[in-house]
């Protein structure tokens, strides 16, 4: 698997753009104040369009991180997140124009500020493209290899991956596109805690792809569909396992198996609460006890998915100390 690394401005600037009409302070705050207006602007303009803001930016950066180059905003990509969105395609372009223009003031906002932001952006990345090729696609052959039980299919990992590096907002974030062999992370210097290694994250990124793309081809071609349309979501559906938590320790485990982190440290707490966020902080005994009890290693891995999927819901209600049945 050969990663295509892209130092994405459009992509920063949406990120700063979701970050600012999500209420959170970008560190220049003059760079705040000066696209506040623009992006309070396509809020307004959504709203009174009844579409929820957050789902615009999501589908338009799923739009870009599905590319395999920095492509420029346009028009027609903010009409195609409208539509995706449930805006009625016969009035989407005008507001896609406006939606398009104001994203352009911001832009502009930016560049004034960082005229070498793409430059920047290779200088910041470089640091964590060479640990990922020092040690990552070891690391991401063993993992594969776990979730399958020692043979994964051979279209498993793709032969190709963009990686869109983008500017760091939030201490360290990344994600995958829903649509193609592309993810994003931001291009941090450092790591942002010595037991975690930004490295790692990449590793849960692209895992987290090739489960999701793995899914979605299994889900079209039986002609099922998740409630998502993705493999790496811990709610919704009764379909979909919760892969996106149970990678989490996998990859730590192999990591540690290979020395790549401190053996006696196992910071499955701090890398939930960096890579998944979304899982509640009270769920993280839950699953350290899964991996103890179950992991991946004594029975077919959708089974061991569909335990630790149980022992999430019941610990709502329970302790953690679920007992699980291997025979």
């Amino acid at each position: 698997m050969k990663l295509q690394w892209i130092p994405s401005t459009t992509l920063s600037l949406l990120r700063m753009v979701q970050w600012v009409s999500r209420q959170r302070e970008l560190k220049d705050a003059s760079l705040q104040k000066a696209i506040q207006p623009a992006v309070q602007s396509v809020s307004t303009r959504l709203i009174n369009a009844s579409i929820d803001p957050p789902v615009i930016w999501e589908y338009l950066i799923d739009e870009i991180i599905a590319q395999d180059s920095d492509v420029d905003l346009s028009p027609a990509l903010c009409e195609i997140a409208l539509i995706r969105a449930g805006h009625s395609d016969l009035q989407s372009d005008q507001i896609a124009i406006a939606i398009h223009r104001s994203l352009e003031t911001c832009r502009r906002a930016i560049a004034t500020r960082s005229p070498r932001l793409a430059d920047q952006l290779r200088l910041r990345y470089a640091p964590l493209k060479q640990a990922y090729e020092s040690y990552g696609p070891g690391l991401v052959r063993s993992v594969g290899k776990a979730i399958w039980n020692g043979s994964p299919p051979t279209d498993w990992w793709p032969s190709r991956v963009s990686v869109h590096a983008v500017q760091p907002i939030a201490n360290g974030a990344a994600g995958a596109s829903t649509q193609q062999a592309s993810v994003w992370i931001e291009a941090v210097l450092t790591d942002m805690d010595p037991d975690v290694p930004e490295w790692l994250r990449l590793v849960y990124q692209l895992t987290c792809m090739a489960i999701s793309s793995h899914t979605r081809t299994h889900n079209s071609s039986s002609g099922t569909r998740s409630s998502n349309d993705t493999a790496t979501g811990d709610g919704g559906g009764s379909s979909e396992l919760p892969w996106a938590t149970a990678i989490v320790p996998l990859i730590l485990a192999k990591a540690n198996d290979a020395g790549m982190i401190p053996g006696n440290h196992f910071p499955l707490t701090k890398a939930l609460s960096m890579w998944h966020p979304e899982l509640p902080s009270s769920k993280a005994p839950v699953v350290e006890h899964w991996w103890n009890e179950v992991g991946l290693n004594n029975q077919p891995t959708p089974i061991a998915l569909k335990q630790l999927a149980a022992a999430l819901s019941a610990s709502n209600s329970s302790d953690p100390s679920t007992n699980f049945h291997t025979a």
